[in-house]
């Protein structure tokens, strides 16, 4: 069988529903696009555990540790901050 999508002005398209169930994908799944050397390409599903993708995100520095107090100090801030906003 054969299906048809079409691409939009951004490089996206919609997955036809039947080649989605047939992939075993569901949103947020990553595909595979493999190009033979007849220029064909072929579409697979990319199984992985967060386990395995988890190098590819952006390494970030630990935050410095915030106090319970410098939480509530910084709560009562903001409501305070909204609350003069209301009222005007």
């Amino acid at each position: 069988m054969t299906y048809s999508s079409t691409l939009t002005s951004k490089n996206q398209t919609t997955l036809p529903k039947a080649i989605a169930l047939l992939l075993g994908v569901r949103p947020q799944a990553m595909l595979s696009y493999e190009v033979t050397e007849e220029g064909k390409v072929l579409l697979s599903a990319k199984s992985a555990t967060f386990k395995d993708i988890a190098d590819s995100f952006p390494k970030r520095k630990p935050a410095k540790p915030v106090t319970v107090e410098a939480m509530r100090k910084a709560v009562a801030t903001g409501a305070a901050k909204r609350f003069k906003k209301s009222a005007k």
